[in-house]
């Protein structure tokens, strides 16, 4: 069977170990001895115990198939550590309201930003970060500016969805002021306040802030409407509006707070404390007090 393997016995086989059978038993001893010490028979041999001992060709692409699985998982795992890295800081600069990035953010400059700048800090001392910004894949970095972007959108969706769990049946009240920025934009701001069984007390949760185009009535209540609608509470359970004292938000006719009552006929409005205390201050330094 293994006689011609390769073409390495070819001419160099007596064909009666192989074809035509041994008949010269006067000499078998001597003859049995010679083939067994043979290159030839060593070479079968050799082939036989190869072939014995090899693996199908099926088993050895499922070794290869399960190799390469265990590798991207392993590489998978070492990804995952490394944008959890990221989200921590993420999270550190966007609770703290810190910006993000710098001038610019080439390796070798010095004002590069604050999150590019924490993750040359961190990989001093985490052996993760150090392979994965030396060894890893120039394209995989993952502190780009849009992967920047993608981690502070993933962060807000996640937070977003835990939030609308929490708001399940909860009685909430809506706190919104408007007012314009540096660049004068209509910017709304908008808080639920909920109560927090497991913290036993009240939650002002900031959900988001939308640039209004036009600030009437209907435009604003249609904004905080987009807002309920998002983290689908229902209007029973919006039991109350805090906004300023203006006639666009507190109006008992066509204000936003009388929209609200049109929702939930058992929601009450309250004039913000905070904007009070900042009339009551502007008043009492006003100069018909001087």
């Amino acid at each position: 069977m293994f006689n011609n393997s390769n073409g390495i016995n070819v001419g160099q086989t007596d064909r009666a170990y192989t074809n035509t059978g041994y008949k010269n038993w006067k000499a078998a001893t001597i003859k049995f001895k010679a083939h067994q010490i043979s290159k030839v028979h060593l070479n079968c041999v050799t082939s036989l115990s190869n072939f014995l001992h090899s693996k199908p060709i099926d088993v050895l692409l499922d070794e290869e198939r399960e190799n390469t699985r265990s590798q991207r998982e392993k590489q998978r795992l070492i990804n995952r550590q490394v944008i959890q890295r990221l989200i921590d800081v993420t999270l550190f600069l966007g609770i703290g309201g810190k910006p993000f990035r710098g001038h610019s953010e080439k390796k070798n400059d010095i004002y590069k930003g604050l999150i590019l700048g924490i993750v040359d800090l961190l990989k001093k001392y985490d052996p993760i970060l150090k392979k994965h910004f030396e060894t890893g894949p120039k394209n995989s970095i993952y502190c780009s500016n849009y992967i920047q972007n993608d981690l502070i959108a993933s962060i807000i969706i996640v937070i977003k969805r835990q939030l609308k769990v929490t708001l399940v049946n909860e009685k909430v009240s809506i706190m919104a002021d408007e007012t314009s920025d540096v660049g004068h934009h209509e910017q709304l701001s908008v808080v639920i306040i909920y109560f927090d069984k497991f913290k036993n007390r009240p939650i002002e949760q900031f959900v988001c802030m939308k640039r209004m185009m036009t600030v009437d009535a209907t435009s604003i209540f249609n904004a905080l409407n987009d807002v309920v609608e998002e983290y689908e509470i229902k209007w029973e359970n919006v039991i109350s509006t805090c906004f300023d004292g203006t006639a666009t938000m507190s109006g008992s006719i066509t204000g936003v707070q009388t929209k609200f009552m049109e929702k939930n006929p058992k929601s009450f409005f309250v004039h913000c404390y905070g904007h009070c205390l900042n009339l009551i201050l502007v008043d009492s330094i006003g100069k018909d007090n001087k």
